[in-house]
Formats: C-alpha cells, structure tokens, sequence
C-alpha cells in the first residue's frame, strides 16, 4: 500500500509502475538536462496530495516558480507538460471499485487544459463493460498489458494517466503515460 504522496513519487521515478515521463525533483538538474530547453512548457507541483501546483509555466519561469517558498519546503517536482509534445486522447482515474472496473476521465482534453480545473466538472464516469471499452479505444496494447498488471500488483489504489495519440514517455512502445498511483 502506498501511504504517502513521496513515496509515490519515489516508486514512480524508479520505474515502479511502468510508463511515465522523465521528471526531476531539483530545479539544477532540470536545469542541467537536454529537456529544460526542448519544450516551452513544464508543470511544477509540490510533494504534497492537493498542494500548490502551476501548470502550463513556460520554461522561463520554471526556476522563479520552484523557488518560490512553498514549492521549496514542500519538495518540487518538475516535468513537461505532456500535450507539448504529443496529442492527449484521454485523462483518466482508473480504479476498482466495488462494483468492477470504472475509469473517470475526460476524452480528448483541451490543449492546456488543467486536470485539476476540469476533471471535476467535466469528468465523465464509466463502468464496467463501458470501463474497458473506453481503455481499449485509447491505450495501446502494452499500455493495456501495464495496467493490468498495476492493478494486480497495487489492488485498492488508482491509476492516473493520460493516454497520448503516440507511445511517448520513459518505456518504449506504451501510450499511456502514468502520473500517480495512490490509495483511495
């Protein structure tokens, strides 16, 4: 069971849960890397679950944001903001509940659109047969594979992700990039 928000974020940058994107946890060594100047915008969040997030901040303005206070004592995590570099088809909570499969999402999101803006007044539920048919449409077959196996290894969490129009992230091959897994 993951009890805490760092140590998601310590199994996701170990590759834990499978496909993700790169993301740094030290505005130096964002800095320093060959991404920090590939893609106009980043989303800088804290550490902490609901905590102080900016998404869309353009590259310029990443370094002023990770510094400032409460980005610095609740921890900073860095990474591009996926819909830069490809096309997003779906957001999705996906989880088991107890009544089967349902995933919570958005298809077909709006370029630069905030998942936290808009997953609570624009989310959509499914169920069951309907669940599966909305993976199936947008995850790729290994991604598909992926959480599956996310499902059995972590039962009683959910699965954030957002399903690309193209595999893109740090495991070849897969379309659905993995942003958190947590207990519900």
């Amino acid at each position: 069971m993951i009890r805490s928000k760092n140590r998601m974020y310590e199994l996701l940058e170990a590759g834990a849960f499978g496909n993700t994107i790169p993301q740094w946890f030290d505005i130096d060594r964002w800095e320093a890397s060959a991404d920090a100047s590939r893609y106009p915008v980043w989303g800088v969040r804290t550490l902490i679950p609901g905590g102080p997030c900016r998404l869309n901040c353009p590259r310029e303005e990443v370094r002023a944001t990770a510094e400032r206070q409460e980005f610095r004592e609740a921890g900073v995590n860095i990474s591009v903001m996926v819909d830069a570099a490809v096309r997003v088809t779906l957001w999705a909570d996906v989880y088991d509940s107890e009544t089967g499969l349902l995933v919570y999402g958005i298809e077909r999101p709006p370029k630069g659109g905030s998942w936290r803006a808009l997953m609570p007044s624009q989310g959509r539920e499914w169920r069951g047969l309907s669940a599966q048919m909305i993976l199936r449409r947008h995850l790729n077959a290994n991604s598909l594979a992926d959480l599956e196996a996310l499902r059995e290894r972590w039962p009683g969490h959910v699965y954030e992700l957002s399903a690309c129009d193209r595999c893109f992230g740090t495991v070849p091959g897969r379309n659905a990039v993995l942003w958190e897994v947590r207990n519900y």
